[in-house]
Protein backbone atom coordinates (compact mmCIF):
# COMPACT_ATOMS: atom_id res chain seq x y z
CA UNK A 1 0.00 0.00 0.00
CA UNK A 2 1.94 3.16 -1.16
CA UNK A 3 1.12 6.51 0.04
CA UNK A 4 2.54 9.02 -2.56
CA UNK A 5 1.97 12.69 -2.24
CA UNK A 6 -1.49 13.53 -3.34
CA UNK A 7 -3.70 13.53 -6.38
CA UNK A 8 -4.49 28.07 -17.26
CA UNK A 9 -1.87 30.81 -16.81
CA UNK A 10 1.00 30.61 -14.57
CA UNK A 11 1.27 32.52 -11.85
CA UNK A 12 2.71 36.09 -11.78
CA UNK A 13 6.87 36.04 -11.99
CA UNK A 14 6.84 37.91 -8.92
CA UNK A 15 4.91 34.85 -7.52
CA UNK A 16 7.90 32.67 -8.78
CA UNK A 17 10.54 34.54 -7.79
CA UNK A 18 9.30 35.08 -4.22
CA UNK A 19 8.71 30.99 -3.91
CA UNK A 20 11.51 29.82 -5.61
CA UNK A 21 13.13 28.31 -1.78
CA UNK A 22 9.98 26.62 -1.23
CA UNK A 23 9.74 25.42 -5.09
CA UNK A 24 13.36 23.52 -4.21
CA UNK A 25 11.81 21.95 -1.00
CA UNK A 26 8.79 21.02 -2.34
CA UNK A 27 10.63 19.45 -5.31
CA UNK A 28 12.08 17.31 -2.75
CA UNK A 29 8.81 16.06 -1.50
CA UNK A 30 7.90 15.11 -4.77
CA UNK A 31 11.15 12.95 -5.32
CA UNK A 32 10.58 11.55 -2.04
CA UNK A 33 7.36 9.52 -3.19
CA UNK A 34 5.25 8.49 -5.80
CA UNK A 35 3.31 10.74 -7.58
CA UNK A 36 -0.60 10.56 -7.10
CA UNK A 37 -3.35 11.41 -9.30
CA UNK A 38 -6.58 13.44 -8.39
CA UNK A 39 -9.70 14.35 -10.01
CA UNK A 40 -9.28 18.03 -11.88
CA UNK A 41 -12.41 19.68 -13.31
CA UNK A 42 -12.31 20.44 -16.96
CA UNK A 43 -15.02 21.45 -19.19
CA UNK A 44 -15.96 18.19 -19.64
CA UNK A 45 -15.71 17.05 -15.79
CA UNK A 46 -12.86 14.96 -16.36
CA UNK A 47 -10.93 12.34 -14.01
CA UNK A 48 -7.71 11.21 -13.77
CA UNK A 49 -7.23 7.28 -12.79
CA UNK A 50 -5.25 6.19 -9.55
CA UNK A 51 -6.52 9.06 -7.38
CA UNK A 52 -4.75 9.58 -4.08
CA UNK A 53 -11.82 13.95 3.47
CA UNK A 54 -17.22 13.38 12.79
CA UNK A 55 -15.72 16.96 12.71
CA UNK A 56 -15.95 19.90 10.67
CA UNK A 57 -12.15 21.14 9.91
CA UNK A 58 -11.57 24.36 10.10
CA UNK A 59 -8.49 26.42 7.76
CA UNK A 60 -7.36 28.53 10.27
CA UNK A 61 -5.47 28.71 13.38
CA UNK A 62 -1.54 27.76 14.05
CA UNK A 63 0.17 24.82 12.40
CA UNK A 64 0.89 21.51 14.75
CA UNK A 65 4.75 21.84 13.93
CA UNK A 66 6.68 23.70 15.85
CA UNK A 67 9.80 25.57 15.22
CA UNK A 68 8.71 27.14 11.54
CA UNK A 69 8.75 31.16 11.09
CA UNK A 70 5.75 33.22 10.58
CA UNK A 71 4.92 35.14 7.29
CA UNK A 72 6.56 38.66 7.72
CA UNK A 73 4.54 41.66 7.39
CA UNK A 74 6.62 42.20 4.72
CA UNK A 75 5.25 39.01 3.13
CA UNK A 76 1.84 39.57 4.17
CA UNK A 77 1.87 42.80 2.13
CA UNK A 78 3.62 41.34 -1.19
CA UNK A 79 1.11 39.09 -1.15
CA UNK A 80 -1.63 41.16 -1.24
CA UNK A 81 -0.73 42.94 -3.79
CA UNK A 82 -0.53 39.84 -6.13
CA UNK A 83 -3.07 38.90 -8.61
CA UNK A 84 -5.25 35.86 -6.87
CA UNK A 85 -3.56 32.96 -8.57
CA UNK A 86 -0.02 34.31 -7.15
CA UNK A 87 -1.77 34.78 -3.69
CA UNK A 88 -3.32 31.36 -3.70
CA UNK A 89 -0.25 29.13 -4.87
CA UNK A 90 2.19 31.45 -2.32
CA UNK A 91 -0.23 30.53 0.36
CA UNK A 92 -0.30 27.05 -0.31
CA UNK A 93 3.45 27.01 -0.06
CA UNK A 94 3.79 28.62 2.72
CA UNK A 95 1.46 26.62 4.49
CA UNK A 96 3.13 23.54 3.18
CA UNK A 97 6.10 24.69 5.04
CA UNK A 98 4.08 25.33 7.88
CA UNK A 99 4.87 28.89 8.00
CA UNK A 100 2.11 30.37 10.84
CA UNK A 101 -0.45 32.89 9.26
CA UNK A 102 -0.29 31.08 5.89
CA UNK A 103 -3.66 28.99 6.61
CA UNK A 104 -5.54 32.03 8.01
CA UNK A 105 -4.74 33.84 5.41
CA UNK A 106 -5.86 31.02 2.68
CA UNK A 107 -9.07 31.22 5.29
CA UNK A 108 -9.66 34.72 4.74
CA UNK A 109 -9.22 35.42 0.96
CA UNK A 110 -10.76 32.11 -0.71
CA UNK A 111 -14.25 33.45 -1.47
CA UNK A 112 -12.25 36.85 -3.18
CA UNK A 113 -10.50 34.24 -5.24
CA UNK A 114 -13.35 32.60 -6.88
CA UNK A 115 -13.61 33.20 -10.35
CA UNK A 116 -9.80 34.12 -10.35
CA UNK A 117 -8.49 31.14 -10.21
CA UNK A 118 -6.51 28.09 -12.99
CA UNK A 119 -5.88 24.68 -12.69
CA UNK A 120 -1.45 25.50 -13.22
CA UNK A 121 0.72 23.35 -12.85
CA UNK A 122 2.01 25.09 -9.91
CA UNK A 123 -1.30 24.64 -8.46
CA UNK A 124 -1.52 21.11 -9.46
CA UNK A 125 1.72 20.26 -7.77
CA UNK A 126 0.96 22.57 -4.37
CA UNK A 127 -2.22 20.42 -4.19
CA UNK A 128 -0.54 17.03 -4.31
CA UNK A 129 1.71 17.54 -1.52
CA UNK A 130 -0.36 19.68 0.70
CA UNK A 131 -3.31 16.82 0.39
CA UNK A 132 -0.68 15.08 2.33
CA UNK A 133 0.88 17.32 5.09
CA UNK A 134 0.95 16.42 8.93
CA UNK A 135 -1.16 19.11 9.50
CA UNK A 136 -5.17 18.39 8.64
CA UNK A 137 -5.32 22.18 8.64
CA UNK A 138 -3.17 22.26 5.27
CA UNK A 139 -4.89 20.11 4.05
CA UNK A 140 -8.11 21.32 4.44
CA UNK A 141 -6.72 24.62 2.94
CA UNK A 142 -5.95 22.71 -0.08
CA UNK A 143 -9.50 21.51 -0.41
CA UNK A 144 -11.09 25.14 -0.08
CA UNK A 145 -8.49 26.49 -2.74
CA UNK A 146 -9.86 23.34 -5.01
CA UNK A 147 -13.19 23.92 -4.29
CA UNK A 148 -12.29 28.03 -5.48
CA UNK A 149 -10.41 26.96 -8.28
CA UNK A 150 -13.38 24.65 -9.64
CA UNK A 151 -15.23 27.50 -8.70
CA UNK A 152 -18.06 25.14 -6.56
CA UNK A 153 -20.32 27.01 -4.08
CA UNK A 154 -20.29 25.60 -1.17
CA UNK A 155 -24.11 25.41 -0.38
CA UNK A 156 -26.75 22.44 -0.55
CA UNK A 157 -28.12 23.57 -4.07
CA UNK A 158 -24.41 23.04 -5.22
CA UNK A 159 -24.14 19.59 -3.78
CA UNK A 160 -27.50 18.37 -5.00
CA UNK A 161 -26.81 19.55 -8.25
CA UNK A 162 -23.63 17.34 -8.09
CA UNK A 163 -25.83 14.34 -7.11
CA UNK A 164 -28.39 14.18 -9.63
CA UNK A 165 -26.33 15.06 -12.83
CA UNK A 166 -23.60 12.26 -11.30
CA UNK A 167 -26.46 9.56 -10.94
CA UNK A 168 -27.74 10.57 -14.61
CA UNK A 169 -23.98 10.65 -15.47
CA UNK A 170 -21.74 7.94 -15.37
CA UNK A 171 -18.61 9.94 -16.09
CA UNK A 172 -19.08 12.31 -13.88
CA UNK A 173 -18.78 10.45 -10.81
CA UNK A 174 -15.82 10.36 -9.89
CA UNK A 175 -15.18 14.03 -10.16
CA UNK A 176 -18.34 14.41 -8.25
CA UNK A 177 -17.58 12.25 -5.59
CA UNK A 178 -13.99 13.70 -4.84
CA UNK A 179 -15.60 17.27 -5.01
CA UNK A 180 -18.40 16.43 -2.86
CA UNK A 181 -16.32 14.08 -0.05
CA UNK A 182 -14.71 18.22 0.14
CA UNK A 183 -18.36 19.50 0.67
CA UNK A 184 -19.25 17.15 3.51
CA UNK A 185 -16.17 17.98 4.46
CA UNK A 186 -16.93 21.90 4.91
CA UNK A 187 -20.47 21.15 6.81
CA UNK A 188 -22.37 20.82 3.70
CA UNK A 189 -25.03 17.91 3.66
CA UNK A 190 -22.60 15.79 5.54
CA UNK A 191 -25.00 12.56 6.25
CA UNK A 192 -26.67 12.94 2.73
CA UNK A 193 -23.32 12.83 1.06
CA UNK A 194 -21.63 9.87 3.13
CA UNK A 195 -25.19 7.84 2.18
CA UNK A 196 -24.41 9.04 -1.68
CA UNK A 197 -21.32 7.91 -1.65
CA UNK A 198 -21.11 4.82 0.55
CA UNK A 199 -24.19 3.54 -2.16
CA UNK A 200 -21.43 4.35 -5.19
CA UNK A 201 -18.99 1.74 -3.16
CA UNK A 202 -21.18 -0.96 -4.94
CA UNK A 203 -21.03 0.53 -8.34
CA UNK A 204 -19.88 -2.12 -10.70
CA UNK A 205 -17.51 0.42 -12.45
CA UNK A 206 -13.83 0.49 -10.48
CA UNK A 207 -13.13 3.99 -11.05
CA UNK A 208 -16.72 4.83 -9.78
CA UNK A 209 -16.15 2.71 -6.48
CA UNK A 210 -12.69 4.22 -6.19
CA UNK A 211 -13.36 7.75 -6.14
CA UNK A 212 -16.58 6.79 -3.83
CA UNK A 213 -13.84 6.31 -1.60
CA UNK A 214 -11.81 8.83 -2.07
CA UNK A 215 -14.50 11.17 -1.56
CA UNK A 216 -15.14 9.38 1.57
CA UNK A 217 -11.68 9.61 2.70
CA UNK A 218 -12.52 13.53 2.53
CA UNK A 219 -15.66 13.71 4.34
CA UNK A 220 -13.16 12.76 8.10
CA UNK A 221 -16.25 11.22 10.59
CA UNK A 222 -15.92 8.47 12.16
CA UNK A 223 -19.09 6.35 10.84
CA UNK A 224 -16.20 6.11 7.44
CA UNK A 225 -14.48 3.90 9.26
CA UNK A 226 -16.60 0.83 8.56
CA UNK A 227 -17.08 1.25 4.71
CA UNK A 228 -12.69 1.83 4.61
CA UNK A 229 -13.12 -1.79 6.54
CA UNK A 230 -15.40 -3.54 4.44
CA UNK A 231 -14.44 -2.08 1.14
CA UNK A 232 -10.31 -2.85 2.44
CA UNK A 233 -11.85 -6.62 3.19
CA UNK A 234 -14.39 -7.11 -0.11
CA UNK A 235 -13.95 -5.23 -2.85
CA UNK A 236 -13.38 -7.15 -5.81
CA UNK A 237 -10.75 -4.56 -7.05
CA UNK A 238 -7.20 -4.39 -5.37
CA UNK A 239 -6.64 -0.65 -6.29
CA UNK A 240 -10.09 -0.20 -4.42
CA UNK A 241 -8.81 -2.39 -1.47
CA UNK A 242 -5.44 0.07 -1.39
CA UNK A 243 -7.44 3.26 -1.38
CA UNK A 244 -9.26 2.17 2.10
CA UNK A 245 -6.18 0.97 3.20
CA UNK A 246 -4.47 4.48 2.80
CA UNK A 247 -7.69 5.96 3.71
CA UNK A 248 -7.81 4.60 7.05
CA UNK A 249 -3.71 4.42 7.92
CA UNK A 250 -2.63 8.27 6.46
CA UNK A 251 -4.56 9.91 3.54
CA UNK A 252 -7.51 12.28 3.93
CA UNK A 253 -9.10 13.91 6.78
CA UNK A 254 -9.54 11.04 9.60
CA UNK A 255 -7.02 12.78 12.83
CA UNK A 256 -5.11 10.10 14.64
CA UNK A 257 -7.77 9.42 17.49
CA UNK A 258 -10.26 8.22 14.49
CA UNK A 259 -7.93 5.88 13.04
CA UNK A 260 -7.14 4.58 16.17
CA UNK A 261 -10.98 3.25 16.10
CA UNK A 262 -10.23 1.17 13.31
CA UNK A 263 -7.27 -1.05 14.81
CA UNK A 264 -9.55 -3.81 16.47
CA UNK A 265 -11.53 -4.35 13.03
CA UNK A 266 -8.48 -4.81 11.38
CA UNK A 267 -6.98 -7.15 14.02
CA UNK A 268 -10.23 -8.73 12.71
CA UNK A 269 -9.07 -8.88 9.33
CA UNK A 270 -5.99 -9.82 10.19
CA UNK A 271 -7.14 -12.63 11.78
CA UNK A 272 -9.28 -13.78 8.46
CA UNK A 273 -8.00 -16.92 7.23
CA UNK A 274 -9.54 -16.41 4.06
CA UNK A 275 -8.22 -12.62 3.48
CA UNK A 276 -5.41 -12.57 0.31
CA UNK A 277 -2.08 -11.97 0.93
CA UNK A 278 -2.01 -8.42 -0.71
CA UNK A 279 -5.06 -7.06 1.21
CA UNK A 280 -3.31 -8.37 4.48
CA UNK A 281 -0.12 -7.36 3.52
CA UNK A 282 -2.21 -3.76 3.78
CA UNK A 283 -4.14 -4.59 7.06
CA UNK A 284 -0.35 -4.79 8.61
CA UNK A 285 0.78 -1.55 7.48
CA UNK A 286 -2.38 0.26 8.11
CA UNK A 287 -1.78 -1.04 11.70
CA UNK A 288 1.72 0.36 12.04
CA UNK A 289 1.17 3.38 10.57
CA UNK A 290 -1.88 4.02 12.08
CA UNK A 291 -0.29 2.69 15.84
CA UNK A 292 3.52 3.93 14.60
CA UNK A 293 4.44 0.45 16.22
CA UNK A 294 6.20 -2.39 14.58
CA UNK A 295 4.96 -5.72 15.26
CA UNK A 296 5.21 -8.73 13.65
CA UNK A 297 2.49 -10.01 10.90
CA UNK A 298 0.89 -11.52 13.88
CA UNK A 299 -2.75 -10.95 14.62
CA UNK A 300 -2.01 -12.42 18.18
CA UNK A 301 0.52 -9.98 19.01
CA UNK A 302 -1.29 -7.08 17.53
CA UNK A 303 -4.64 -7.94 19.75
CA UNK A 304 -2.27 -8.75 23.17
CA UNK A 305 -0.48 -5.54 22.77
CA UNK A 306 -3.55 -3.41 21.76
CA UNK A 307 -5.39 -4.58 24.78
CA UNK A 308 -2.30 -3.56 27.11
CA UNK A 309 -2.29 0.27 25.33
CA UNK A 310 -4.98 1.10 23.35
CA UNK A 311 -6.42 2.86 26.26
CA UNK A 312 -2.90 5.24 26.82
CA UNK A 313 -3.22 5.45 22.90
CA UNK A 314 -6.68 6.84 22.94
CA UNK A 315 -5.76 9.50 25.37
CA UNK A 316 -2.64 10.28 23.82
CA UNK A 317 -4.34 10.58 19.92
CA UNK A 318 -7.41 12.30 21.27
CA UNK A 319 -4.76 15.55 22.34
CA UNK A 320 -3.15 15.69 19.17
CA UNK A 321 -5.51 17.23 17.20
CA UNK A 322 -4.55 18.24 13.67
CA UNK A 323 -1.00 16.38 13.39
CA UNK A 324 -1.05 13.49 11.64
CA UNK A 325 1.06 11.13 9.67
CA UNK A 326 1.46 12.49 6.40
CA UNK A 327 4.90 13.00 4.29
CA UNK A 328 6.02 16.47 5.24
Amino acid sequence: MEHPPIDGTPAAEAARKQTRSRGVRIALFVVAGTLLSFAVRSEHLQAVLNALSGHRLEVSGAPVAAGHPRLSEHNIEWVKEQPAQAQAEFLLSSAINYEEGATDLIAQSVDRWRGQLQRTPEWEQLTKIALYSSDLRVRAAAMEIDLAVNDVQKNEETARELMRRADADESMRPWAAWTLGMLANRGILTDTIHAWLVEYTFDPAEQVRLWAVEGLAHIGTDETIAEFLRVLATDPSMAVRERAGCSLAKSGMLTRGQRLKAVPGLIELAENPNLEEQPLRWVYQALREITAKSLPDDPGEWRYWYSVNGAELERTFGSEGWRVLGNS
